[in-house]
C-alpha cells in the first residue's frame, strides 16, 4: 500500500479521517473521533499491511513484531477500513466493522518503522498486522514498546490519557495542531540522529 506523509488510516467508508482529532501520545497509533491513523517509519513509499476482522480479541503473539499497541476505534458509518487517501488503497483488505456501528479494539503490530524513518522507500521495508473485533472503548495499551514508541510516550507524558469519549479538539485550536506537528517532528529528528 503506497503511504504518503508517514501515515495511513482507519476510518468509514476510505475517507481519510481529520488528522486535528488524532491522539498520537504513543506515536503508533492514534485514535480519533471515529477511525484512527498509524503513523509509519518512511514519510513516502509502500509498506505491506495485512488486516484481519475478529470476533473477539484474539492471544497476543510478538514473537514477529518490534511494536504492537492496542486503541479502541469506534466506526460512525459501520464500514471501517485501510486506507492511504489515495486511489491506490488495496481492495483485498477487508472491512473491519462486521458488526456495524459502533466500538472496536484494534491491534495493530509493526516491524520496519525505524529502518528508513521519515525516508522515501519504493520496496516495502516496514510490515503491518491489523487486527479489530468488537469491544467497548478502553484506554490505549502499549504491548511491545520500541525507541520510537518510548520516545512518543515521553513526548506526550504531559498531555491527559486518551479521552474515552473521544471528543474533538476545537477546530480553532491552532497551538495544539502545532504542538502534535512538534512532537511529531522531534520523534523523527530524534530517529535520525541515531
Amino acid at each position: 500500500m503506497f503511504v504518503n506523509e508517514g501515515i495511513f488510516g482507519i476510518s468509514d467508508d476510505a475517507q481519510v479521517p481529520p488528522m486535528e482529532t488524532g491522539r498520537w501520545s504513543n506515536g503508533l497509533a492514534a485514535p480519533m473521533d471515529q477511525g484512527a491513523w498509524i503513523l509509519t517509519g518512511i514519510n513516502t513509499g509502500h509498506v505491506r499491511v495485512t488486516a484481519q476482522r475478529l470476533d473477539a480479541a484474539p492471544p497476543v503473539e510478538a514473537t514477529d513484531w518490534e511494536e504492537i499497541v492496542e486503541i479502541s476505534v469506534r466506526s460512525v458509518a459501520g464500514d471501517l477500513r485501510i486506507n492511504s487517501g489515495y486511489d491506490i488503497t488495496p481492495d483485498d483488505l477487508p472491512a473491519l466493522s462486521p458488526q456495524g456501528p459502533g466500538w472496536y479494539r484494534m491491534r495493530v503490530h509493526a516491524s520496519g518503522r525505524s529502518i528508513n524513518p521519515d525516508g522515501v522507500s519504493d520496496e516495502p521495508v516496514e510490515d503491518y498486522l491489523i487486527a479489530v473485533w468488537p469491544q467497548e472503548p478502553a484506554e490505549s495499551v502499549v504491548i511491545r514498546s520500541s525507541k520510537m514508541i518510548d520516545e512518543a510516550l515521553r513526548a506526550n507524558a504531559d498531555t491527559a490519557p486518551d479521552d474515552l469519549s473521544h471528543a474533538t479538539p476545537e477546530p480553532d485550536d491552532a497551538a495544539e495542531r502545532d504542538r502534535r506537528t512538534d512532537v511529531r517532528a522531534r520523534l523523527l529528528r530524534s530517529l535520525q540522529d541515531d
